[in-house]
Formats: C-alpha cells, structure tokens, sequence
C-alpha cells in the first residue's frame, strides 16, 4: 500500500494542536478523514471525532496513530500474514505486528524520539474459564527533554513527555499532555515481553 504516514514532526505538532481543545474519549472511534465537509460551508476539517458504539469521539489508536499520523484507520491488505490477530485495519495490536513482521508502515525502536508511538497491545486470557481483554492503549511522545540517559533494559516511561487520548468513555477534554508513568506501570504489571510496551517509529526515519 501506498499512503504511509506523516512525518513524526508534523505529528507531534498535530498532537500538540489538540490537547485541551475539546472532543471525548470514546473506545473504538476516531480517524483521520482529511476531506470530511463541514455542513454548510462545504470545507474539508481535520479533526478525529468521529461516531460508532452509540458515541462520538476518538479513542488512543483514532488520536494518536490514525489522526497524528494522517493514517486513514481502514486499510484493507493491511498487516496480513501469519503472525496477525488483527488486518486491514490499524489498532493497537496491528501497528505492533507490523512493526515486528513487515514494516509497511512502522519499526520498532528502543530509544525514544519526538514522535514515537509508546503501544502495549490488547491482551487475552482466559480467567476461570472465561475469556476476558484488557484493551491496549497507546500515545504519542512529544518531548525528550527529562530523559538524560535512557536504560534500554529498564525503560523509565515517565521521563518522557507524552499527549495521549485516554478513557473512561466521555471523559473530556480528549487530548491531555501528560508524562508516561502509565506505560512503566503497565509493564510492572505485565511482564511477558509479549505483553509490554513496545516504541514504534515511521519506517523511512532513523
């Protein structure tokens, strides 16, 4: 496929463009529709909201992957092959595939830059005989500049400066900067590799 992302430049300062300027949480919406009209004026805007499971919004993956890096979240062909547990369609668990198989749009990186995608997937166990999920979540890092020294083995998520579209459903304002405390707390509590966070750049970018 063509019509990869945007530069991590140009989606950090998107990012930035929307912390505190309104919008909700709301899990599975939001996208990047750059052509959608405005009723009445009929001029294309590009914002994420969008509609689906009885609310309108955007949800971590709408906001940070699809939105900041102009990614149209459909993508029929997308992540396709043996390893998927998700395809033609970009998510959390389906940018990190990608990542680690054939990198159409995505690389793993293991030092953190303005503009890397701080992912940890939707998770499935089976608990009592019973099938449950703790969704993924992932957001955008904007800034490095607390980060004086970086221990690849022992990643320290909250030096980092982070803008991320968080739940619960219609929490507003949708946007927040925050720090990554949330990512190292995550992998503390889940410590399979398969589990933990893992920083995804645009292929194309050192």
């Amino acid at each position: 496929m063509t019509n990869g992302p945007c530069s991590p430049a140009e989606a950090v300062k998107r990012a930035l463009s929307l912390v505190g300027r309104g919008g909700k949480y709301w899990l599975g919406t939001g996208d990047y529709r750059p052509f959608k009209p405005v009723p009445g004026d009929g001029e294309p805007v590009d914002l994420p909201w969008t509609t689906n499971n009885g609310g309108t919004g955007s949800d971590c993956c709408g906001f940070a992957i699809n939105w900041c890096y102009k990614l149209v979240r459909h993508r029929p062909g997308y992540n396709v092959g043996s390893w998927s547990s998700c395809s033609d369609d970009i998510n959390c668990n389906s940018a990190i595939e990608d990542a680690e198989h054939a990198r159409e749009l995505f690389q793993t990186v293991q030092t953190p830059a303005p503009g890397v995608l701080l992912t940890y997937p939707t998770i499935y166990l089976t608990v009592d005989g019973q099938r449950r999920q703790w969704v993924g979540h992932v957001g955008i890092v904007v800034g490095v500049s607390r980060c004086k020294s970086w221990l690849h083995d022992k990643p320290d998520y909250s030096l980092l400066d982070v803008v991320q579209v968080c739940g619960p459903n219609g929490r507003a304002p949708a946007a927040i900067a925050t720090d990554g405390a949330i990512w190292t707390h995550h992998d503390h509590d889940w410590g399979k590799p398969e589990h933990r966070t893992k920083m995804l750049y645009p292929v194309g970018y050192p």
